[in-house]
């Protein structure tokens, strides 16, 4: 219908607007701004927390920063402390070495001196304890005659004393002349001498072949002397008397035990051992075996001044190697060492 058609007295569907319908659509449009309003809200509510927890790990991220850089200033200065104290010790470790290194040439040179010192009266006394014998035996009695053989006796054992105590500063103090020795050919050398001196024993020497290292020859040899001297003497009262001289794998024993102190050696990557099975020792005392002076047998029953292993120990140690023992009463002894003769002090 057209517009003159409207002015001329027609109508129009829905036309004019019913007021109800236009409330109506009024109020839906109020309901709908409403709604969007509160979801606006929300949304401006959801970013306000947003950029709240935002800031808040930010403070927090701020200070762990800060404790970062405050642990790791503590860090550099314990550091710095650290550095210093671990000079200021070097230094006083040095020191203390230096001083200890010459307080034993101290003792040493002093050892020696008094060892040296004694002889001139021990001969006095041994000479004129002779002289007493000699030109007056005949008006001894048998009391006197003990009297005199005792202190002969006596004079003797503080000679053999002096002579250990002499060795015992010598290894000490001896210059090392380093160089490749046959331990084989040593240990088959002092068991010929040892036979030679008493021809009426009879002991079975097991020597491994070809038992070679680096080591000073003189001093090695009186190491080996000692070790296989020792074995002989404490099989004096063995049947089937048997003295070993080998190697095993360094730090170990044949059981397969590694002794405490113990250090592999640097020269041939084996450790060595001389066994007997001979009177043998309470294995509870086996720290006292290389103590100079001490023994764990009576002099009455096995002669010795207990120096000896004493010096075996120090020339193991000028070897940069180390000496342990392992035995059993009446079960025997083994004694085993290394050699580390690069690192030797």
């Amino acid at each position: 219908m057209s517009m003159s058609a409207v002015r001329q007295g027609g109508t129009v569907p829905g036309y004019p607007p019913d007021p109800a319908d236009h409330a109506q659509a009024t109020l839906d449009l109020l309901e709908d701004f409403i709604e969007e309003k509160q979801q606006l809200k929300d949304a401006q509510l959801a970013v306000l927390n947003i950029l709240e927890d935002a800031t808040a790990d930010r403070l927090k991220a701020e200070a762990a920063v800060k404790a970062s850089i405050s642990i790791m200033e503590d860090l550099s200065d314990a550091q710095a402390e650290i550095g210093a104290l671990n000079a200021e010790l070097e230094v006083r470790v040095d020191q203390r070495t230096a001083e200890l290194v010459l307080a034993n040439k101290n003792l040493e040179a002093f050892n020696y001196s008094v060892a040296h010192d004694l002889r001139s009266p021990l001969r006095s006394l041994s000479g004129y304890s002779e002289a007493l014998t000699d030109d007056y035996g005949d008006r001894l009695d048998d009391t006197g005659r003990t009297y005199t053989d005792r202190i002969q006796a006596a004079t003797e054992r503080m000679g053999t004393l002096i002579d250990d105590l002499l060795q015992l500063a010598q290894v000490s103090r001896t210059d090392m002349n380093l160089g490749p020795v046959d331990l084989s050919a040593e240990v088959t050398a002092i068991s010929a001498e040892l036979h030679d001196r008493e021809p009426g024993r009879v002991v079975r020497f097991a020597i491994g072949d070809g038992v070679r290292d680096t080591a000073d020859r003189s001093l090695i040899r009186t190491v080996l002397q000692n070790l296989v001297e020792n074995a002989w003497k404490f099989t004096a009262k063995s049947e089937d008397a048997t003295i070993e001289f080998g190697t095993t794998p360094a730090g170990t024993t044949p059981a397969g035990t590694t002794p405490a102190g113990t250090t592999d050696s640097g020269g041939t990557g084996a450790c060595y051992y001389v066994r007997d099975n001979g009177a043998g020792f309470d294995p509870a005392f086996a720290g006292k075996l290389f103590q100079p002076f001490q023994r764990l047998h009576a002099v009455t029953e096995f002669p010795g001044t207990g120096i000896g292993l004493a010096s075996v120990q120090r020339i193991i140690e000028r070897h940069g190697g180390r000496v342990w023992a392992e035995g059993a009463v009446g079960h025997g002894a083994t004694f085993y060492f290394t050699l580390n003769a690069t690192q030797a002090p």
